[in-house]
């Protein structure tokens, strides 16, 4: 009896114990818990989880300056296939390609790999063949490295030191990733002598601390002892931070910490302020030779342009346009976004660039045209917002095209637009803070996301037989960023077949005939007809039929019950859906559905229907105002669209008379 009574208390506990999973503060001694777990408690469909991290920065003094090291080092574990990611590992640095006087370093980078086999641990060292560096732009190069031998079950190790020579500028720290943390910590230590504004965000519970500890520095001879202010931040059992296709960077909403430089106080010697304006950048840039000075030479292309009596062009739209299709020509985007160009001579000879190299290019020849055209600086959507408290050079990553249309009016472009228009770029590129940089006067904060939308109208005329077959024809007109994502569709599809193919799945119909309009053009507008077939229920003299024909919306992007993240559109949109269907002879609605009108917080729908004699009308219209919801919304924002959904869905019965 005590034996199954002790036996029974251990298949008991046995699930409990499995149910948790301590930190390990150990470096190169996984645990057997980590080795043989299979599931992270607190997140069981995650593919991988960071069970520890630690980055500890801190100063250093040689050669009578400061440096900043950094030290890292993270053990994870792969859980399932895709978390086997987590063994491509890329490092970003600074090195410019011609100064090299201040730039960073990384040095002493070792990954090794645990597997159990057979019951024996297996360690297996990644050799030095795995690390490989490129250079991203210049100013930045990336070390690439891939921990050998991971598999499902896998522990990984690794670790690195960056050592920089930017005394001033400190690397923001993240708590979270795209994966669960069990454990991380960050230990920052500043010299006294150097003043920092320290910022801890995020809606996760973190410990923190500070103190201070000594500091000893040789120069002149002789050594000098200081205080440093140490900040210690300890994160346990952080939830990943999952991005999706409505928010753009899941790291604006996470745990983080940065640091701004406010100044310099060395007593006796030096005391200065280092707080900086966005005036400030604005100078700096335009003075900037690989910026502000490829702004001011002349296009390579100037003899076409005024061969091709582009700038007698009137409209500035269209001038505008005879312009990008010229360079469109001549150069291709490879499909990079950067901050800084090359010179126009290469980009020409190598006939491709990224959107910077395109831009500076577009820039020149826009002013050759007649048409004044300015850099708007900005940081990309997926790269996170502009920090509000504090201005910085380091987080701007890319710029796009202000065209002066008049006095008053200013339109948009980027080089990466290949489907676009005027105000219909990249929706990563529409950001609300952006800043306009002008030759002469103080820059200024536009709004990217103000003239952008997308536009669709669609009308449908459709024939009902007796037999339930509908035979349509449809046409639609798609205006700014829906006449790019159409082109841009097109652009990619396999072929014809292969795209015909998807739109017959997906709306459940017999395409006839197709034909677009404006495809390759650069305008504003695209129209899309089509000829198709439909069958619809048929039971003896009943018909069931969806008033709308093609579903606009037939489910909700919103599946889950929470979210602990905000909702971001890409941008303002409306769609217009205006069907008539003529009825089969002796047939009749048996009962009209009532209207329908939803609002919600910037978004409205309404769904009417009428019948004259034999023909059903039924109008769809549908509008976004707002891109951004807080988490604390998601709930509403998900039953409203819910509920589109299922009014979209609504059949009605046409019954012989």
């Amino acid at each position: 009896m005590k034996k199954l009574l002790i036996l029974a208390l251990v298949v008991l506990t046995q699930p409990l114990c499995a149910q948790t999973i301590e930190p390990n503060l150990k470096w190169g001694k996984p645990t057997d818990q980590e080795l043989q777990m299979t599931e992270y408690p607190d997140d069981k469909g995650a593919d991988a989880v960071v069970l520890f991290h630690k980055t500890d920065a801190y100063y250093g003094f040689s050669n009578g300056s400061f440096k900043v090291y950094y030290d890292i080092k993270s053990r994870l574990k792969v859980l399932k296939a895709e978390g086997k990611r987590v063994a491509d590992k890329k490092i970003i640095f600074q090195e410019n390609e011609t100064n090299r006087v201040r730039k960073e370093t990384v040095s002493g980078v070792k990954a090794t790999a645990y597997n159990m086999e057979n019951g024996k641990l297996v360690k297996t060292k990644m050799e030095r063949s795995m690390i490989n560096e490129e250079r991203i732009d210049k100013n930045q190069k990336q070390l690439k490295f891939s921990v050998p031998q991971v598999k499902v079950g896998t522990v990984i190790e690794y670790e690195y030191r960056i050592e920089s020579d930017y005394y001033s500028y400190i690397r923001d720290w993240y708590a979270q990733s795209d994966i669960p943390v069990l454990y991380t910590g960050y230990d920052l230590s500043i010299p006294e002598w150097l003043s920092f504004n320290i910022e801890q965000t995020g809606s996760q519970p973190m410990e923190s601390k500070t103190s201070q500890a000594p500091m000893q520095l040789f120069f002149g001879g002789h050594s000098e002892n200081i205080q440093c202010n140490v900040w210690s931040f300890v994160g346990r059992r952080l939830p990943a931070l999952k991005g999706d296709d409505y928010l753009w960077c899941a790291d604006d909403y996470g745990n983080k910490v940065t640091a701004e430089l406010a100044g310099i106080y060395i007593p006796g010697s030096v005391h200065e302020n280092y707080s900086t304006t966005w005036a400030d950048i604005d100078k700096q840039l335009m003075e900037d030779a690989d910026f502000g000075g490829c702004l001011k030479k002349s296009s390579p292309l100037k003899a076409e342009i005024v061969a091709a009596g582009i700038p007698n062009i009137a409209d500035v739209n269209e001038r505008f346009g005879a312009v990008w299709q010229l360079l469109k020509s001549k150069v291709r985007w490879n499909g990079d976004y950067a901050f800084w160009g090359k010179s126009a001579s290469k980009i020409l000879k190598d006939g491709t660039g990224t959107n910077a190299d395109i831009n500076f290019l577009l820039i020149s020849m826009l002013r050759d045209a007649g048409i004044e055209a300015s850099p708007v600086v900005l940081r990309s959507r997926n790269k996170g917002t502009l920090p509000l408290s504090h201005s910085s050079l380091k987080y701007l990553n890319t710029f796009v095209v202000a065209i002066h249309i008049n006095d008053s009016t200013l339109a948009f472009f980027d080089s990466s637009a290949e489907d676009g228009y005027l105000n219909a770029i990249p929706a990563n590129l529409l950001v609300k803070k952006a800043r306009l940089l002008k030759k002469g006067s103080a820059g200024e904060w536009v709004d990217l996301q103000t003239p952008a939308r997308s536009r669709e109208i669609v009308t449908i005329q459709a024939q009902l037989d007796a037999d339930g077959m509908l035979h349509g024809k449809k046409d639609s007109r798609l205006y700014e960023e829906a006449a790019a994502a159409l082109r841009r569709t097109w652009r990619l599809a396999k072929d014809s077949v292969e795209q015909i193919n998807k739109m017959q799945e997906r709306d459940n119909i017999q395409i006839l005939t197709y034909q677009t309009s404006n495809r390759q053009s650069f305008s504003p507008m695209m129209e899309e007809q089509m000829t198709f077939t439909k069958q619809c229920d048929a039971a003896g003299d009943i018909i069931y039929l969806n008033p709308l024909v093609l579903i606009p919306q037939d489910e909700s992007p919103f599946t889950e019950a929470e979210r602990s993240l905000p909702i971001e559109f890409p941008y303002k949109q409306s769609e217009t859906i205006n069907v008539v269907i003529t009825l089969p002879e002796g047939y009749a609605v048996e009962e009209m559905p009532k209207p329908t009108i939803l609002k919600f917080d910037g978004i409205s729908v309404r769904i009417a229907s009428s019948i004259n004699d034999n023909m059903l009308s039924t109008q769809f219209k549908y509008s976004i105002n707002k891109i951004f919801y807080t988490a604390d919304e998601y709930k509403d924002l998900k039953a409203f669209i819910d509920h589109m959904v299922e009014c979209n869905k609504n059949m009605i019965a046409i019954k012989k008379s």
